[in-house]
């Protein structure tokens, strides 16, 4: 992380300020706390000057990207690991005194607005686009939102906001919760939106990671009686996932895709509360990404 990052200061320039805008289509998985390594990816992206036109997150990989859109280097790694610790960010205790892991009114309006303020002027005038990934319960689908500005953040607490800990989030008509049941990693859309000719992924799990069967589906249903198709999603999902993590792979071996992901199993918690571990792995998402720099410059240039 860049020791220069000082949220205090309101007036920074956005990193991506006279820099080339790519035409390429980004795409990022979630993983609550594991998107360390995301946000290790991307600092090296914008120190190294890597601008993709489009940004499609999911959960907390949309989370990053909103602070890559607003090129606001290090912020990500810097609230995680400040905050990490604090039960009014993301925790259990926030589930037990208010029915939801995330402090909402602290995550997305104390800390964006007055502890570290976050430059909202950086991402409205981006040259760049985020979609935020939800899933939306009724239609059991996933909802792409493209957010038209830095304040738009009720489709990025939908984004990640984990079922059976999180609450329902209703916006626009819609009830929405975290993503990753409907499209952990929306490398299709980003095909079918037309809009780049070439799509780089950053995965939050290693090659030897296989989803398992949903151990809470009982709970699930009973919690989600009233949204059959959803409850559908969450307990076929792990093929899903699998069969999209084998296609990935493939499509970066016959050079279609670029991907990057941990090098190695990863082990911090989806609320990890330890800072000295997810810098850790901010560090390796980091390096990882330096590692396959030479290779991602030649795929850009085909």
């Amino acid at each position: 992380m860049r020791a220069s990052y000082s949220p205090t200061d309101t007036n920074r320039t956005p990193a991506w300020t006279g820099q080339d805008i790519l035409d390429v289509n980004l795409v990022l998985e979630g993983g609550a706390m594991r998107a360390q390594f995301t946000a290790g990816v991307l600092d090296f992206f914008m120190d190294h000057g890597v601008w993709c036109k489009n940004v499609i997150g999911t959960s907390a990989g949309s989370l990053c990207g909103y602070n890559y859109v607003a090129g606001e280097v290090g912020r990500t790694c810097f609230l995680n690991t400040k905050y990490c610790a604090d039960p009014r960010y993301l925790s259990m205790r926030n589930f037990a005194t208010a029915g939801n892991a995330i402090g909402t009114q602290f995550m997305f309006e104390e800390i964006p607005d007055r502890l570290d303020p976050f430059n909202y002027d950086g991402f409205d005038r981006s040259p760049m686009k985020l979609t935020a990934v939800s899933s939306d319960l009724e239609l059991g689908e996933a909802d792409y939102h493209v957010l038209e500005n830095g304040h738009d953040t009720q489709y990025l607490l939908a984004s990640s906001s984990m079922p059976l800990v999180c609450k329902i989030v209703e916006v626009d008509g819609k009830k929405l919760l975290d993503g990753g049941p409907c499209d952990s990693v929306p490398l299709l859309h980003s095909m079918l939106m037309g809009t780049a000719r070439k799509h780089i992924v950053v995965l939050t799990q290693d090659e030897t990671y296989r989803k398992k069967p949903n151990k809470t589906m009982l709970l699930a249903r009973r919690v989600y009686a009233d949204y059959p198709l959803f409850c559908d999603r969450m307990e076929y999902r792990h093929f899903e996932y699998n069969r999209c993590y084998r296609w990935v792979a493939r499509l970066h071996d016959a050079g279609e895709v670029f991907m990057i992901r941990p090098p190695e199993p990863v082990t911090v918690g989806s609320m990890e509360r330890d800072p000295e571990k997810l810098f850790v792995l901010y560090e390796q998402g980091y390096a990882q990404a330096a590692a396959q720099w030479d290779d991602l410059q030649r795929y850009l240039e085909k």
